[in-house]
């Protein structure tokens, strides 16, 4: 009766799309008693899959199978309510008698792997029968992200980091007397094995699902006794930041959907342009058949899963491939082609034929089936579908998927000018894009990790755009969980496939997230619980960064002696395309060591300056890191300067990046002040008045050239359309925030596809100097959270106007401007138990406003 029960509940499921998709029961709650895991064990399938020997480009794929685990539970008496307590290792869903529980998905989130793991719980009693001496079947499908794939495996390593997935649960049942009985996940008690219809699913293979198969709960008769699993011994905490949801709000329809077959105008060096037969208009039905290649454009390139409304005969196989661009130029070979123009380009994937796949297998039905899939998820703007027999797609959607919920979402910024709109626009989508349980660098390659100097320098950025202080609690987490014993911090977090090994520490930039994003968070929600928890791990850093001064030999143990540094810049020295290494072969260059210590050491001043904030805001010693920031100051001027403002090591006066971090440190003053932004002046002019910055400087790029007198610099650059700039990009199709100014060009194609994102959304931290500088809203530390608002428009009449609205931690922010003719007009609100700082345009006096809503004229 069980078993027949829980069969018409998924049929009811699958055959109405509407609801397929989405929660059918459970609400997440608080988790219960840490000391009730005692009730529990890991528990994973005896004969599970593993992987084994060295990992490497031929042995990358994860074990195929997803492990089910099955327990019906009677109730011994009338129960009043149900709590489920849950954990996996590797990327889990749950059922309840045949009902999906939860909203969240992907759990339990992407963390350290060996060190802590997440608990999700939820009330079901909404999904239980229970009566006394009903039965209630609870099951739970685990695939391998995050735990047992590649993602979280270095290279060359045997076998993958996890070996067998595995659940942890228990539940507690609430009796209408008042008492309570526990069910804790064991060998004894529940059934497991490798079933379902999910054949396959990692981070970056894809998913493969074969919809002829029965979850798992249904074949009992592939089920049998599980074995207990050792394997992790670390903390399972309760999931409190970076949940990840399908954001069903922001839905993504074709925009256009064309059919082709055949290629003309193929040659040695072209892969020609594609046949298009056929092209269906916006909510039109689509039909491909054998042979034939449909592609959509969704129009946004994001995180995302295509979920399908499809329909066809048992046993076809249907192949979706997202891509991020099309080929074009005809496929030529020289502009980086994959394929044939029209097609889907996925030669930056990096592994183009074996990830980043969904493969999905027709059952038998009557009619239209709904499909997603829900153990990975793809970073694409275009899909390409093949499939071996007929198919009728009657809806397709591209469904992102982010931990920033609407809810969570805080401020909008407009402007007058389109080019501008879309910056911003390109920004959001990269931070839904990327924070996706952690703050990721990319989520369409086989990388998609937490790169810190990616996060640092777009943190304040984020703030803006939505609450994130409970994301980034989570991820200092994992940033402490990755800290090396020195105190070093690592290059990514949590621990991944590179960039946290014991060589991956203090690289200058990076390692410095672990002081800039606890200090951001505090400034902006003026949250001092992010204080403490990473107060001993900042001193920790902090007190050996001080210990060694930054300098990059002296550290050359713990980062490799390599530095990322000012990644992807335009100018001298610039690491990735090995400008720091000398002609001839010898290594790298002694200018490249000094300049690397030398930025190194200006964020030594930034990280000690900002640990003074923070000990003053939560009462601990600020001396002692004022000292240290004189110190750090004073290195800087007698080891890297000279009197009159020139870098002691000539090739720094011809580069942008020393300048902006010599004058944002406040390095010279007077003459020497003078001469440099002479020359930084002179520098862009010679440049077009185009920026020339990499990762590091140009997240102080526009602030510090606001700050510095050269405002008027900093718009140009702004507006700038050529390469490099921002604006280039979207001239270029951009719909995110691209990797490097150069991922495409019009003209050329291409850029280099070894390391080529369209979805990075680093270079999108100009929108925080848009937030301070253009609409003039930021926080002020001497009264974090924004009790004290600092309000200082930087207006330029080619904006046209600029209406920003900020739903603070104190309340809501407006600022408002246009011009009419000559008249600058600002309009702006200052929140209850708030005041402002306002300083008109031109001027050097700031005025206090109390709570209110005001209007200005100049």
């Amino acid at each position: 009766m069980i078993k027949r029960n829980l069969s018409i509940a998924f049929a009811v499921l699958t055959a109405l799309c509407s609801t397929a998709q989405t929660t059918s029961a459970g609400k997440r709650t608080d988790a219960l008693n840490d000391s009730l895991w005692n009730f529990s064990e890991w528990i994973s399938v005896a004969d599970a899959p593993v992987i084994t020997g060295k990992i490497t480009g031929t042995n990358e794929r994860a074990a195929d199978g997803a492990s089910w685990f099955v327990s019906t539970v009677k109730n011994d008496k009338d129960v009043a309510s149900a709590r489920w307590m849950t954990s996996g290792l590797g990327i889990y869903e749950l059922y309840v008698n045949g009902k999906t529980i939860g909203e969240e998905i992907l759990k339990p989130g992407f963390t350290h792997v060996n060190k802590t793991k997440r608990s999700f719980t939820y009330d079901v009693t909404d999904a239980i029968s229970g009566k006394a001496g009903e039965k209630n079947v609870f099951a739970v499908q685990v695939t391998p992200g995050w735990w047992a794939d590649k993602i979280v495996t270095r290279g060359g390593q045997e076998g993958m980091t996890g070996k067998k997935t595995a659940f942890r649960g228990v539940l507690e049942l609430t009796y209408t007397d008042g008492s309570k009985a526990y069910f804790g996940s064991n060998t004894g008690s529940w059934k497991a094995g490798i079933a379902g219809p999910v054949k396959h699913a990692a981070i970056f293979d894809g998913e493969e699902y074969d919809a002829r198969e029965s979850l798992g709960f249904l074949t009992p008769e592939k089920l049998s006794t599980p074995e207990a699993n050792t394997e992790f011994d670390g903390d399972i905490l309760p999931s409190a930041g970076g949940e990840v949801y399908f954001r069903e709000d922001l839905a993504l329809t074709p925009q256009k959907a064309y059919v082709w077959q055949g290629v003309t105008g193929k040659n040695n060096d072209a892969y020609g342009k594609v046949v298009i037969t056929r092209q269906y208009a916006p909510g039109e039905e689509i039909t491909i058949k054998p042979g034939e290649t449909l592609v959509i454009d969704f129009g946004q390139n994001c995180a995302a899963v295509p979920s399908f409304e499809f329909k066809a005969g048992a046993g076809t196989k249907l192949n979706c491939s997202p891509s991020e661009l099309l080929n074009d130029g005809n496929g030529a070979k020289s502009r980086g082609m994959d394929g044939p123009e029209g097609s889907c380009h996925r030669l930056n994937l990096r592994t183009p034929d074996t990830g980043m796949l969904l493969d999905y297998t027709f059952a038998d039905s009557n009619g239209y089936v709904c499909y997603r899939p829900r153990y990975t998820f793809y970073g694409y703007r275009f899909i390409s579908v093949t499939a071996d027999g007929e198919v009728s797609i009657k809806s397709v959607k591209s469904v992102p998927v982010s931990s920033i919920t609407t809810g969570m979402e805080t401020g909008t910024i407009v402007t007058g000018n389109p080019m501008v709109n879309k910056l911003i626009s390109n920004t959001v989508w990269g931070q839904r894009s990327n924070y996706l349980s952690v703050p990721t660098d990319c989520p369409q390659r086989n990388e998609r990790l937490g790169w810190t100097a990616d996060t640092q320098v777009f943190a304040e950025t984020g703030t803006f755009f939505a609450n994130t202080r409970k994301f980034f609690h989570k991820w200092m987490r994992d940033m402490r969980d990755t800290q090396s014993p020195t105190g070093g911090f690592p290059g990514v977090a949590p621990y991944g496939q590179y960039g946290s090994d014991a060589t991956d520490m203090n690289r200058l930039g990076w390692a410095d997230a672990g002081v800039i994003v606890p200090w951001t968070v505090w400034k902006q929600f003026g949250d001092t619980a992010i204080i403490n928890e990473n107060w001993a791990a900042m001193e920790k850093f902090i007190n050996h960064i001080n210990e060694t001064r930054y300098d990059h030999k002296a550290l050359a143990a713990e980062n490799g002696n390599y530095q990322w540094a000012d990644w992807l810049s335009y100018e001298p020295l610039e690491s990735c395309g090995r400008l720091h290494r000398a002609p001839d072969g010898s290594g790298t260059m002694p200018e490249a060591y000094h300049y690397w210590s030398y930025l190194g050491a200006c964020y030594w001043l930034i990280d000690a300056e900002m640990m003074r904030d923070m000990a003053r805001a939560t009462g601990r010693d600020a001396e002692k890191y004022e000292l240290m920031a004189a110190e750090a100051r004073r290195y800087l001027q007698s080891a890297f300067l000279n009197n009159n403002g020139e870098f002691v090591t000539p090739i720094l006066n011809t580069m942008q990046t020393p300048a902006l971090f010599a004058l944002k440190n406040k390095l010279v003053e007077g003459k020497a002040k003078e001469n440099m932004i002479k020359r930084l002046r002179k520098n862009f002019a010679d440049h077009g008045n185009c920026l020339q910055t990499g990762f590091l400087g140009t997240s102080i790029l526009m602030p510090t050239l606001t700050d510095n007198g050269m405002a008027d610099i900093a718009y140009e650059l702004l507006f700038q359309r050529n390469n490099p700039s921002w604006l280039y990009s979207i001239d270029n199709g951009a719909t995110t925030i691209w990797e490097r100014w150069n991922s495409y060009m019009l003209d050329k194609g291409m850029g280099p596809r070894g390391m080529n994102s369209f979805n990075h959304y680093a270079y999108g931290c100009v929108c925080e100097w848009m937030w301070k500088s253009m609409a003039g809203i930021s926080a002020d530390v001497s009264a974090a959270g924004f009790k004290r608002i600092i309000m200082k428009p930087v207006p330029d009449k080619r904006l046209g106007f600029v209406n920003a609205e900020y739903n603070s931690a104190a309340g809501l922010v407006k600022s408002s401007w246009k011009y009419e003719d000559n008249k600058w007009i600002w309009n702006f609100t200052v929140p209850e138990g708030a005041v402002a700082l306002v300083t008109l345009p031109g001027e050097d006096i700031a005025h206090e406003y109390v709570a209110g809503s005001y209007q200005i004229e100049k």
